[in-house]
């Protein structure tokens, strides 16, 4: 195996330790070197290498070497004794074991050759081909190319023709890749990625190609158990964190990481974008084909805001693309922050008209908070994105996930979207997973939760809930007596819709329930909880699923088989249906398709039961919305 000068490069092998069982009494035996890699002149030396051990050990080499001592006890040097070399380059491991079989270190001895002619099966006139040098083929060859990442230039490509087993070095993140990378679906793995600052991956920045490649797996299917890609300092300036890389301005397709990302975090200003693959998407970029199965480590405090996602924590371009991605890892975030935080299975935030489309999430994405309240805002956690700002799209994506939250801050939290800004589009998609939240303790802070979306901001500007399916439970549990303008909300497509909103030809199969342990209002709808502001319209949903809301005294407690409460005179339910069962402790404010209604419902159809009555040609007309409703019903009819 022909090693190139390219070894003395940013990547640092470290030893190899070998499985240390449990004793319940005595210190397991331990061996090591220093260095681990010993570069020899072709006329041969003497090399000298530290042994540091607890115990009984033996040395053993290639035939071609000799090693003094060969055995001994405890701490000690030990002479690599190396001869000339007249033939080419050549390379052997000198190791170390413990008696006891407990423990093994190794040394990589490399020594030049002298210059021979190539000869060929016919002689010196026809040599053999030469190796490509842009064919990666063992781990050497990888330490080689990452050195060099941030010098190729664009037109040139490289290819992985092995799977390579790192061995467990620790690897300086290369810098910006521009060129082009075939794994050829091989793996590489067994390997810990750090950095000195808080913008950490194995590339800094992709402007180019990633393609075919896996990484952190021995077997293609689940971490190897080592490898991670993180940094080392929780004080470092904030930046990004990626699997792949920390900033993508080029492509990356048919790319898979298992490896871990660890993040202590500890950022006094600015934002950090996290994910599975990519940190953040600031340029024109795509992200196809990928997967993630590499769980995200985040620890320390946050005094500012995070964006977190299976696939890339923000994207934040509007010719950012990421399509036909999959997050397969179960993601917990449970670090205490001060301001918010965007949580999402593919995307953490999607911005500025980027796009998501045709993606899945199949792990279950939880806020999990073990302290009392603590200062903050807004939680937006969702199975997709976990926010949508300013024209971002969501297509065509799935979400198997339970999406869940016990944080006492606010939480939007949505099976497809969390948070809903301005412009922006969800369409087409399917939530199977249920949507939760549940709080152990009583807290003031309002809430939104949704089977499709949890909450829509206030931004008057065209925002689109159409064509999609929740088939997942949506639950909250609360103990909330919230004075907030914004009050305890939850639908079977959206949980809060403030302004501009259109809510079109949707589906909800999933139940939706609120228990609030307090007498704060709360506002439950097969379709929407609550139509807020002006411009909001509901048309051509149905409702299939259960609906119920209670509080401790049941005084203000909604609930309608499409919008639990329209509170403004402008928002309208057109041709909506329902055939869900609707519960609500006040009577008052309980309807087949609205709970209290200031708005106008027109061609509906009403079905189901409202409080154990079941909707019959004699009754519907007055259970389609709640007594104290002030808005109108015309053209409904009974659902047959």
């Amino acid at each position: 195996m022909k090693i190139k000068s390219l070894l003395l490069s940013v990547l640092a092998l470290s030893a190899f330790v070998a499985c240390q069982e449990k004793q319940s009494i005595l210190t397991p035996s331990q061996v090591s070197l220093d260095p681990l890699i010993l570069k020899v002149s072709a006329d041969g030396e003497t090399k000298t290498v530290a042994l540091k051990a607890n115990c009984d050990w033996e040395a053993s080499g290639p035939s071609w070497l000799t090693v003094a001592p060969a055995s001994g006890t405890g701490d000690t040097s030990i002479s690599i004794i190396v001869p000339a070399n007249e033939g080419k380059e050549r390379d052997g491991e000198v190791t170390v074991t413990a008696t006891d079989a407990k423990s093994v270190a190794k040394v990589l001895i490399v020594q030049s050759g002298v210059t021979v002619t190539p000869e060929g099966p016919d002689g010196p006139d026809n040599p053999p081909t030469p190796e490509n040098p842009n064919e990666i083929k063992n781990v050497e060859q990888l330490a080689a190319f990452l050195n060099g990442a941030a010098s190729l230039a664009a037109d040139e490509e490289f290819t992985i023709e092995a799977d390579i087993d790192c061995g467990g070095a620790k690897i300086a993140p290369a810098g910006a890749f521009s060129a082009t990378l075939d794994g050829k679906n091989h793996k590489i793995y067994n390997y810990i990625v750090e950095s000195a600052e808080a913008t950490s991956g194995i590339f800094l920045s992709v402007n180019g190609t990633i393609k075919n490649l896996v990484l952190g797996s021995s077997d293609g299917k689940s971490w190897d158990g080592t490898s991670s890609v993180g940094y080392v300092s929780a004080d470092a300036p904030t930046g990004h964190t990626g699997g792949v890389c920390a900033m993508l301005a080029g492509t990356l397709d048919n790319v898979k990481n298992f490896a871990k990302v660890v993040v202590p975090m500890n950022n006094s200003g600015g934002v950090s974008g996290i994910g599975g693959l990519v940190g953040a998407m600031d340029s024109p970029s795509s992200i196809l084909n990928c997967e993630n199965g590499g769980i995200i480590e985040l620890s320390g405090t946050m005094a500012n805001g995070a964006y977190a996602g299976g696939i890339v924590g923000h994207a934040n371009n509007a010719e950012a693309l990421i399509q036909k991605c999959i997050n397969s890892a179960d993601l917990e975030y449970s670090l205490e922050n001060g301001k918010y935080m965007m949580y999402g299975g593919i995307v953490g935030c999607s911005h500025v008209g980027s796009v998501v489309d045709q993606c899945q999430n199949l792990g279950d994405i939880t806020l999990n908070q073990s302290g009392t309240e603590t200062a903050g805002t807004y939680m937006m956690i969702a199975g997709i994105a976990g926010a949508l700002y300013t024209g971002a799209v969501v297509t065509n994506s799935v979400n198997k996930g339970n999406v869940s939250s016990n944080r006492m801050q606010v939480s939007r939290i949505g099976g497809i979207v969390g948070t809903l800004n301005s412009r922006g589009l969800i369409e087409g998609c399917v939530n199977d997973g249920k949507v939760s939240i549940k709080q152990a303790a009583a807290n003031a802070n309002w809430q939104a939760a949704g089977g499709i979306c949890g909450f829509q901001e206030k931004e008057n500007s065209d925002n689109i809930i159409r064509k999609n399916t929740n088939n997942g439970a949506v639950e909250v549990e609360v103990e909330n007596a919230t004075t907030h303008a914004n009050k305890v909300t939850a639908g079977g497509i959206i949980g809060l819709g403030v302004l501009g909103l259109e809510i079109s030809d949707n589906v909800n199969n999933g139940s939706v329930s609120i228990v609030n342990k307090a007498a704060g209002p709360v506002y439950a709808g097969g379709i929407v909880g609550w139509f807020k502001g002006a411009g909001t319209f509901t048309k051509g949903n149905e409702n299939k699923g259960a609906v119920t809301a209670k509080t401790s005294d049941d005084t203000a407690s909604v609930a309608g088989g499409v919008v639990g409460y329209s509170s403004d005179a402008s928002n309208t339910c057109t041709s909506d249906k329902n055939t869900g069962a609707i519960t609500c402790g006040n009577a008052a404010a309980a309807g087949s398709i609205a709970g209290t209604n200031a708005g106008a419902l027109t061609d509906c159809v009403a079905g189901g039961s409202v409080n154990g009555t079941a909707l019959t040609d004699a009754n519907f007309a007055t259970l389609i919305q709640g007594t104290s409703s002030t808005g109108t019903a015309t053209g409904t009819t009974l659902a047959k």
